[in-house]
């Protein structure tokens, strides 16, 4: 997808879900640290790795850049 065919409404919609997710991420990586049990660290790195692909996903669309690369 070109950067381009972005509108402003769509840029300022996946700056706002970056922002969202990039916390997401950091509370899950403090929660994880404060985990001793080990099935739930199993559960918050998955919904950490899951966080992580939908950034790495905005990330890649606000770049202009499609899925295939």
């Amino acid at each position: 997808m070109d950067k381009s065919r972005l509108n402003s409404t769509e840029i300022h919609r996946l700056k706002r879900r970056e922002a969202e997710l990039l916390a997401r991420i950091e509370k899950l990586k403090q929660r994880m640290n404060e985990t001793k049990e080990l099935d739930t660290i199993a559960f918050k790195s998955k919904l950490y790795r899951d966080a992580q692909d939908e950034l790495r996903r905005v990330q890649d669309k606000l770049a202009g850049r499609s899925p295939e690369e």
